[in-house]
């Protein structure tokens, strides 16, 4: 074949090529969802210059910190400008320029335990309770029981248990209502009265812990005796001491008195902000709580014929935790029927018995 005319034929061809390729329809497109990057770095091994972090996820931390940062300098500084006051009443913290408060529990029995509640709570006051009502044993009375915010923690469920029965009193009948109804609540159903000691005595009493208590159930003094947060509510809380002992079997070295009380700091800046706000703390809450518990428990306990086994103090020396037995003295009076230790109250007692038999008082 002749190359000129090879030559016509590739033209020809290449022609027709071109002209299919301009009019044929275009080929349909694939619609693809664009695969993820992977990650090619290791674990732990930085990203280069080039790439920049991820942002971090928002978060409320740094608000909450900064919430509770300006709280606390907003407390500590009304604490600062009460500590640097002067507190212009110097008879402030004398038993005898304080007034009887006693009665405001009748009005707050029912909203106590709100009121209380979370600052016992953030304090472990609750553990301190819980550890003075586990030391009661025998026949136990608990004076100025209030609402009963001690009741979860006595020794009483089981076969093999310390306490044999179980009084409260307190003054206040709204208060020791609240108490029978939070026992119903703990143990007022069919279960919880299993698991409770066979045969365990209870009683709610309303009276005055300044005179005549009931006995135990078996017509004797009590084991132990317990009371919490009780000496800063009473006008007269050394007569209360002493009158507590007078119902404490003496004749038992186990017996025991057992206290839970707060009052003055070991610092006098704390005690000049106590002093500076207890008039209106007792006007609101029935409650001294800048007096010298030491000092009124142990001139009590001279009085009384005990003795401090067990002193404690918390929260900067505002809590005072106390444990008291009976002397060896007044053990051996009291079991060889000797008269206890003569007190105040007692001596009183006698005087005006004595005046108004003669038609004087």
């Amino acid at each position: 074949m002749r190359p000129a005319l090879l030559h016509r034929r590739h033209v020809a061809s290449s022609l027709r090529r071109v002209y299919t390729a301009r009019t044929a329809p275009p080929p349909p497109r694939q619609l693809r969802r664009p695969e993820r990057p992977v990650n090619t770095h290791p674990v732990g091994k930085p990203t280069s210059a080039n790439e920049s972090p991820a942002a971090p996820p928002s978060s409320f931390a740094p608000w909450i910190f900064g919430a509770l940062a300006a709280g606390l300098g907003f407390y500590s500084l009304q604490l600062y400008l009460a500590a640097s006051k002067p507190c212009h009443n110097t008879r402030i913290a004398d038993l005898a320029a304080q007034k009887d408060v006693a009665e405001r529990y009748d009005y707050t029995a029912t909203s106590f335990d709100s009121e209380v509640g979370l600052s016992e709570l953030l304090m472990g006051v609750n553990g301190l309770r819980k550890k003075l009502a586990q030391k009661c044993h025998g026949d136990v009375l608990e004076v100025s029981c209030g609402t009963g915010r001690n009741l979860g923690y006595y020794d009483i469920e089981g076969g093999d248990t310390k306490v044999e029965s179980l009084g409260f009193i307190d003054l206040s009948p709204q208060m020791v209502e609240v108490c029978r109804q939070k026992w119903a609540a703990l143990f007022g159903n069919k279960m919880a009265q299993q698991r409770l000691k066979p045969g365990l005595k209870l009683r709610f009493m309303t009276g005055s812990a300044l005179g005549d208590m009931p006995l135990a159930p078996n017509g004797k003094k009590y084991d132990t005796i317990i009371q919490t947060m009780g000496l800063c509510s009473t006008a007269e809380p050394a007569e209360l001491l002493e009158n507590m002992a007078r119902h404490l079997d003496t004749s038992n070295p186990d017996a025991r008195i057992l206290l839970l009380e707060h009052g003055r700091s070991y610092l006098p800046w704390l005690n000049r902000v106590l002093d500076n706000s207890a008039e209106k703390h007792a006007e609101l809450h029935g409650c001294w709580f800048n007096r010298e518990i030491g000092e009124l428990v142990e001139e009590a306990a001279l009085q009384s014929g005990l003795e401090v086994v067990n002193e404690r103090r918390r929260h900067l020396g505002t809590t005072w935790v106390f444990e008291l037995k009976p002397t060896e003295d007044a053990v051996k009076k009291a079991q060889a029927g000797l008269l206890p230790v003569a007190t105040k109250q007692t001596e009183m007692r006698e005087q005006q018995g004595w005046l108004s038999k003669l038609g004087l008082k």
